[in-house]
């Protein structure tokens, strides 16, 4: 086969890019494409050394180029030939054996084995270049390197987070080579399946998805100015016409002027160094100022030595920045005992800049002169200790340049070894911080902690210990005792977590403490804050729109006219008023004059050296590894959306950003409609195909709209993008304002974006599927909330239902927090639970009919390309262009058909404000907490669920029987993985008592209430005596008892703590409250109970985390406690009362009666019969006297009645009452007595001789018979009796007798 000539536009393009130290993008097609690389290889080597060789002559030209050029070529996992060296030769040995090699040996320009040939180049190619193989998932090893060309094989394979990942490593005038199969057209690549494409496949969603994000990046080629698309024989594609004209333009240029070469030489013109100036200018007068900036700081001690290893001015002055920094805290240490102890001068120094910047070199520098300044304890933090790698590696390199040598003056600590995971030890080089982790294909061994053993410090004084060490994020103890503390990629790191290293706030919860922002200069230490714009790292807005803001104004407020304004108020209010003559006093004189000179005074001392500003901001804009405005760089950050928050839309690309040098951002996001009411805001639904169309209003709208994700979240990774794009199950919403279908054409319609949510649809799994997975213990991608819901419950009939998860949700900066996101959700809502009402019947059908004549004409042009001849001739004809034909790129919510589904969720890191906004304006239900923490945030992740109950075929009691048993679930593991969480946060996520039980009266099915209770474990919702006993004893009681009655201290209860907690958490307390049957305590006394009761936290902890003196937390505690006593008092009250109810305990019957009781036995007087008898016998004497008194009658004297040895009163006369009178003396009574004592064996009658006196009769003339016999009978038992009587004291007396004896 003849050797085919190379295209002159490839050598062109080269040349261009080694003179102008830009990249370039080459795309091959084919399945030999790798063949290629080699001869690519050679031509940039060789074009290279000619550019070096022709600008000996302009020496203030400078090419940035290296004798070793490095390859990095990453791919998934078979390259199609050996790597290894050893086996190669052994190849070759065969070869050349079987003779295969000898007929390659020569240049066969006529003809020859052109396969043996290619493998003979590749063979050398392979041994005499450095390459550097990667697979893509080992990617992030490569971070810091440097390489002259790119690989990237396995496009299917690709990611944007890898592209982004491996395109930063390749230098200027270097080249990005991406290989692709073999298609008969471009447009076959639309609808590659990539790999990624497996895990957005689900269940519900099916089979059909659409790559949309690969026709963007087939399209956004042609945007690029450095890039050309060729097939595996190194023939030009027409993608881009401008761009292959403008080679071709470049190419005759220069072919003219080396054809004038030497007579521009001879004739000593400068039209030559003119057209040269023009193309390799492009860094001369800041490489000028660079050079005499570095011989001015030459001699100077600690950063003559530092600067010497900038690259670019910027890099310089803000490794200058930073070292003034250091230096400003070093002499005011010398003054203090501590290096917190800050009067003035800079505190915290923010460096932003986008990728290849040299940020991190600049970090790693500026620690090495933190070291020299005496600086004992500093503080690295980052995301992971990957982020780090650059950081670690340019403090060594400053090290050395300050003379510390290595094993002597300073080891190095690794991030393997260590179980602790601080990362400031070093034992014997084990360093750490890894937290255990160790070095493997996960993880990127590298340093975390370097440890200098002193005598090189400043003023070398004895013999001083410095370490530098990596610390996670999240421990914000370790930072405590840190004098600097350097947080690199802050942007990847949530917003609080900033805060709290940087010490704004005394419990780093979030909280302010009182102008800790403005008056802190003793609180806030040395801060360097070091972030990524943009990048494949995850990337966010807050930092600078928010952080950056807060301390810009404290600045303001401390060293500007709020401190003068301030300092003019306090000196004013000294002055008092006079009582009289205020004239005389002139009291209004002396004001003004005091506030004046508090305001020049404030003035001097704020403009001074020791009242510098505490915040100062620097910005790289220059790269180091290429020159500023690359090609590749703009059509990689538009492409991935990297420069979306402050670029441009609509203008040329002429790759430099258009934010301005302070680093604030431009009028990207600013709103152009103002803040509309929310109640006339409406929700739309955008279109994925029309937006990622490559279309110029559609690029323009996805720009603004990712800048709005960068703005509202901390981390934003490239993969989102393509996520959003292809994944079948994902919609997407706006918010926009009442005029946005008013606005007209052009770039300036564009409405304004309030908020954006993102939704995936989830479920609707069937059961032989959910069975299988959950059998194995197993779950496959996507269907988050489903998968998790029927694990977590055993309810594998969760999976079976349909709902739609909140992927994101962002509200636009400027009007964040007034009532934007509650109304897009409040919308989505009504969407979903099918409130929405369109007024036509074609609801959607625009979509899908272009839809439809988009898939026939790919369908015409798949079919015509077929009945090609040849399977590349369409391939060099066809020119990809953006569809013409596109579905309208917004939709309002009435004309979509809406999906049945059964509820609406969302899965999050927990943080007091989303729980709040997520439970109170989205009204959702928490229903599973994940016990393990985020390791860079430390937040767990929590899932939240709304039913709806319009649009399901199903019972939504589901929701409340899942959220009682989560929230008995949360509150047992509040003592153990959840006691580091705030305990405001907590009592929010146990919620209202109450609302168990009214959720449980609002469901009315049987079924569904006995789900409920199952769940719940309980039958009723109020608390049982029996229940109250198994927690409680009488003891118990007594002890709560005494506590609420100050008879104690509170240590004497503190172990009925927890089932306090328990009862009254778990709603068992409703219903022993005020009348209307709840019992509710107050928020801070919830708090204390839950802290002490459940997260098992002390008084100390409970004050310091609540701000509130320990005298108020006690009593509060102590309300809570008594009324809880006597909530329990009155349940056993009742108890006992229905004890006492005869017929049974609450018998209806029962009742009644006792109540009858009750009302007869009312007016029952309490005294005893004789006591009642005492007194109403005085009370009738003394009347009866006062009426003898009154009538004049004599008292009668007291009568005898009749019986001896009685007395009775006159008046008592009635025979009825002298019948029951006693008769006999007292003397007869003693006597009966004595004698009873002696003859015990007797009855128990004592008998009395009568005493009455005898009443004369009247003889009777005579007896009868009768009576005669009586008295004979008589007679004869008296007797009998008599001798009984002398018999029995006879015996008596004799025993007596032989008891003595």
């Amino acid at each position: 086969m003849v050797r085919k000539k190379l295209d002159e536009r490839i050598r062109t393009l080269f040349q261009h890019s080694l003179a102008t130290n830009q990249r370039s993008l080459l795309l091959l097609v084919g399945d030999h494409g790798k063949d290629q690389v080699p001869n690519l290889h050679q031509i940039l080597s060789r074009t290279a050394d000619l550019n070096q060789s022709s600008s000996d002559n302009n020496h203030h030209v400078k090419i940035q180029q290296t004798k070793n050029n490095s390859v990095l070529w990453c791919y998934k996992k078979e390259l199609g030939f050996s790597t290894h060296r050893k086996k190669r030769m052994e190849k070759l040995k065969r070869d050349k054996k079987r003779g295969l090699a000898k007929s390659s040996s020569g240049n066969n320009i006529g003809g020859g084995n052109n396969k043996l040939e290619q493998m003979d180049n590749f063979e050398l190619f392979l041994s005499n270049t450095d390459i550097t193989w990667c697979y893509y998932k080992d990617s992030h090893r490569v971070l810091g390197t440097t390489h002259s060309i790119l690989v990237l094989q396995d496009f299917e394979a690709l990611t944007p987070n890898i592209m982004a990942r491996t395109i930063e490593t390749v230098k200027g005038g270097g080249l990005v080579v991406f290989l692709l199969r073999t298609v008969k057209s471009l447009r076959q690549l639309y609808a590659m399946t990539m790999d990624v494409h497996s895990r957005y496949r689900t269940e519900g969603s099916g089979e059909v998805l659409t790559p949309r994000f690969n026709e963007r990046f087939i399209l956004s080629l042609a945007s690029c100015r450095n890039c050309l698309v060729c097939d595996d024989e190194l023939n030009i594609l027409p993608l881009s016409k401008k761009t292959l004209s403008r080679l071709t333009k470049m190419g005759l240029a220069n072919g003219k002027r080396g054809g004038n070469d030497h007579d521009d030489d001879d004739d000593g013109t400068s039209s030559k160094r003119k057209k040269r100036k023009d193309v390799a200018s492009y860094g001369s007068d800041d490489d000028a100022q660079l050079e005499r900036l570095k011989e001015t700081l030459r001699d100077t001690p600690h950063v003559g030595k530092l600067v010497e290893l900038t690259k670019t001015v910027d890099q310089a002055r803000a490794v200058l920045t930073f070292l003034e920094a250091c230096a400003d805290r070093d002499a005011s240490s010398s003054s203090s005992s501590s290096p917190l102890a800050l009067n003035g001068g800079t505190k915290v120094v923010s460096l932003t800049a986008a990728r290849g910047r040299g940020k991190s070199a600049a970090l790693g520098l500026c620690l090495a002169g933190a070291i020299s300044f005496g600086f004992a304890s500093v503080a690295v933090t980052a995301p992971s200790p990957e982020n780090l790698v650059s950081v670690f590696q340019f403090l060594i390199e400053g090290l050395k340049a300050l003379k510390y040598q290595e094993h002597y003056d300073y080891t190095l600590g690794y991030n393997y070894g260590t179980s602790d995971g601080d990362g400031g030890r070093n034992n014997g080089g084990r360093g750490g911080g890894g937290g255990g982790e160790k070095a493997g294909r996960d993880n990127t061994k590298c340093i975390v902690s370097v440890t200098i053993h002193g005598g090189n410090s400043k003023g070398g004084k004895g013999r001083k210990v410095q370490t530098v060490r990596y610390v996670r994020p999240r421990d914000a103890e370790k930072f405590a005792s840190a004098e600097l503390v350097a947080i690199d990629e802050a942007a990847a790191i949530p917003l609080p977590i900033v805060r709290g290293l940087m010490q704004l706030e005394s419990n780093h919860n979030g909280k302010k403490n009182g102008g800790a922002a403005g008056d802190a200069g003793g609180q806030r230490r040395l801060t360097f804050l070091s972030s990524t714009i943009n990048g494949y790292e995850g990337t966010g807005r807050a930092l600078s729109l928010k952080l950056i803001k807060e301390l810009r104004d404290s600045n303001a407020g401390k060293s500007g006219r709020g401190a003068t304004v301030d300092a003019a108020m306090a000196a004013g209010a000294e002055i008092a008023g006079a009582a009289s003559k205020k004239g005389e006093a002139k009291v209004h004189e002396r004001r003004w004059a005091a506030e004046a000179a508090a305001a020049k005074d404030a003035g001097v001392s704020t403009s001074g050296g020791g009242g510098g500003p505490s915040l100062k901001e620097l910005e790289l804009d220059r790269p180091i590894r290429y020159a500023l405005g690359d090609p590749v760089e703009s059509w990689l950050n538009g492409l991935l959306c990297l420069d979306c928050d402050h670029a441009s839309f609509g203008a040329e690309d002429d790759g430099v950003s258009s934010r301005g040098k302070n680093g604030r951002d431009g009028a990207a996001m600013e709103l152009e409609g103002g803040a509309p009411s929310p109640a006339e805001c409406e929700l739309y639904h955008v279109d994925r195909d029309a937006l990622f169309s490559y279309h110029r209003l559609s690029e323009s709208f996805l720009q603004k709209l990712w800048g709005l994700y960068t703005s509202a979240h901390y981390k934003n990774t490239p993969n989102d993008l393509q996520m959003l794009s292809d994944a079948p199950a994902h919609n997407l919403f706006v918010l926009l304002g009442p005029t946005a279908e008013d606005d007209g054409s052009g770039d300036a319609a564009l409405p304004d974006i309030l908020a954006i949510i993102q939704t995936s649809l989830e479920g609707k799994l069937s059961r032989k599927t959910v069975q299988a997975q959950l059998a194995r213990g197993h779950r496959s991608a996507g269907d988050l909330i489903p998968w998790t819901m029927s694990q977590q419950f055993g309810d594998g009939n969760f999976a079976r239902l349909s709902g739609a998860r909140v992927v994101r949700a962002a509200v636009h900066p400027q009007v964040q927090g007034m009532g934007y996101g509650s109304r897009a959700m409040e919308l989505l809502y009504r969407y979903y639970n099918g409130e929405m009402v369109s007024l036509d019947g074609t609801a959607g059908g625009g979509g899908s009919d272009d839809d439809e004549s988009d898939d026939e004409t790919q369908s015409e042009s798949s079919s015509s390309s077929d009945e090609e001849p040849t399977s590349d001739a369409l391939l060099h004809k066809e020119s990809p262009k953006p569809r013409k034909k596109l579905p309208p790129l917004l939709l309002p919510l009435s004309s979509l058909p809406t999906p049945k589904l059964d509820w609406l969720g969302t899965s999050f890191g927990l943080t007091p404000a989303l729980h709040a906004f997520w439970s109170r304006r989205a009204g959702m239900t928490l229903l599973y907490l994940r016990q393990t923490s985020n390791e860079l945030t430390g937040e767990h992740s929590a899932i939240m669920i709304r039913a709806l109950p319009k649009r399901s075929g199903w019972d939504d009691a589901w929701l409340p029987a899942f959220g009682a048993d989560a929230r008995r679930r949360i509150g047992r593991l509040l003592g153990g993985a959840f006691r580091g969480m705030e305990v405001k946060l907590a009592v929010s996520l146990l919620g209202d008592a109450a609302v168990d039980s009214n959720d449980r009266k609002r469901i009315r099915d049987p079924n569904a209430l006995r789900e409920v209770q199952r769940r719940s474990g309980s039958e009723s919702s109020r608390l049982a005596p029996d229940e109250l006993r198994c927690h409680l004893t009488s003891h118990d009681l007594q002890r709560l008892e005494l506590y609420g009655r100050n008879l104690c201290d509170h240590h004497l209860i503190n172990d009925l703590v927890p089932a306090l907690a328990n009862l009254y958490f778990t709603g068992r307390m409703t219903g022993w409250g005020n009348d209307n049957g709840e019992f509710r305590l107050s928020s801070v006394q919830s708090a204390l109970l839950c802290g002490m009761g459940l997260q098992r936290k002390g008084v100390d902890e409970l004050v310091a985390e609540l701000s509130l003196p320990v005298n108020q937390v006690l009593a509060m505690f102590n309300k809570a406690v008594k009324k809880m006593s006597m909530a329990f008092h009155n349940l056993l009250v009742e108890e006992e009362s229905k004890d006492l109810v005869p017929g049974g305990k609450g018998g209806e019957d029962g009742l009644k009666k006792a109540e009858a009781n009750v009302r007869r036995i009312r007016d029952v007087v309490g005294q005893t019969l004789e006591e009642e008898e005492t007194e109403g016998a005085a009370v009738a004497m003394d009347a009866l006297e006062k009426r003898q008194q009154a009538s004049g009658e004599q008292k009668p004297k007291a009568k005898n009645s009749g019986v001896t040895g009685t007395r009775l009163p006159a008046e008592i006369n009635d025979p009825e009452i002298m019948k029951y009178a006693l008769k006999g003396t007292d003397e007869d009574w003693a006597k009966a007595l004595e004698e009873k004592d002696d003859d015990a064996a007797a009855g128990g009658t004592i008998q009395v001789k009568s005493t009455k006196a005898k009443t004369p009769k009247k003889r009777k003339a005579e007896k009868s018979s009768e009576g005669v016999m009586e008295d004979v009978l008589k007679n004869e038992k008296n007797m009998m009796s008599s001798s009984k009587k002398k018999g029995k004291k006879v015996n008596s007396k004799t025993k007596k007798s032989r008891k003595s004896t």
